[in-house]
């Protein structure tokens, strides 16, 4: 089971388009998959699940979308020069026992030219402290609201080749 972390918070988000998408490429490939998307988090998870307390729905998504999954796959917008706070948050609650050993993918995505570059260099450190193997390819989409369809398609050709690609290695990874 691979899941697609959405790692925002932002309602109808184009991140969650982009997450929705990745998941109907894994499922074409034969992949099984699920999406977690961060708008579903219990508003006061922060703080109250951290530091030894948990609360019962936090653990059970948790359970569902990271324990329950060998491979991740985190679509991630870029806020502020990095990804979003919201994301830390959750892997400060989870921390290493949640993610540590697996392997994780990373897909970036934001509105100006740069793909979230500096965002997937500041996950793919959080993910090695946390023992995570990070795959390789990590593909930026840039200018996102002019790949992404009314649909919530991406049509362009090349961009879905770069998606192909990734899915198909990190599959293998």
């Amino acid at each position: 089971m691979i899941t697609i972390i959405s790692a925002t918070n932002r309602k109808d988000s184009l991140t969650i388009k982009v997450a929705q998408f990745y998941s109907q490429l894994l499922t074409t490939e034969n992949v099984t998959n699920q999406v977690m998307d961060l708008c579903d988090l219990p508003r006061d998870f922060m703080f109250s699940n951290s530091f030894g307390n948990s609360t019962e729905e936090f653990t059970l998504m948790i359970h569902k979308y990271i324990q329950g999954a060998q491979k991740f796959v985190v679509i991630s917008p870029e806020y502020h020069g990095s990804y979003p706070g919201i994301f830390k948050s959750l892997m400060d609650c989870i921390g290493g026992d949640g993610v540590g050993e697996k392997k994780v993918a990373l897909v970036g995505v934001a509105s100006g030219r740069a793909g979230n570059l500096r965002g997937m260099e500041h996950l793919t450190s959080l993910f090695h402290h946390l023992k995570a193997e990070v795959f390789s390819a990590k593909p930026k989409l840039s200018e996102i609201h002019n790949l992404l369809n009314e649909k919530g398609i991406i049509e362009n050709p090349e961009t879905v080749a770069l998606l192909q690609d990734q899915i198909k290695r990190f599959v293998k990874f």
